[in-house]
């Protein structure tokens, strides 16, 4: 009996503390600009960690994408479960063969690392 509320528990105080380890929020198309807005999703999760490295995160699958070069060392170490941006990354309508511009979405989820 006591194990089946022990394991609620530490469950519990592992995403607790996963969480203040790091600010995430969820931006959306509608939120950043249908004209700006970089990826093939509708929205995405943004978090910032505390040595400052940034990801992209696909809310359906916790997938998380590289945002600057902190978070791509991570994703070259073999750390998480990283994906490459350019999986969820679109098409740039007005330069055809472009990606579109993730600058939009650094600079929200820099945001995050000054809270």
């Amino acid at each position: 009996m006591l194990l089946k509320k022990l394991i609620p528990a530490c469950v519990l105080m592992a995403l607790c503390s996963q969480a203040m380890a790091a600010q995430i929020i969820t931006v959306s198309r509608f939120e950043i600009g249908k004209e700006k807005w970089p990826f093939t999703r509708e929205e995405v999760m943004l978090t910032c960690e505390k040595d400052g490295a940034l990801f992209a995160i696909n809310p359906s699958t916790l997938l998380q994408y590289p945002l600057n070069d902190k978070a791509l060392a991570r994703a070259n170490a073999g750390q998480g479960t990283l994906q490459s941006i350019d999986i969820i990354l679109a098409e740039d309508k007005a330069h055809p063969g472009q990606k579109m511009s993730l600058q939009p979405i650094v600079d929200r989820a820099q945001q995050l690392c000054s809270k």
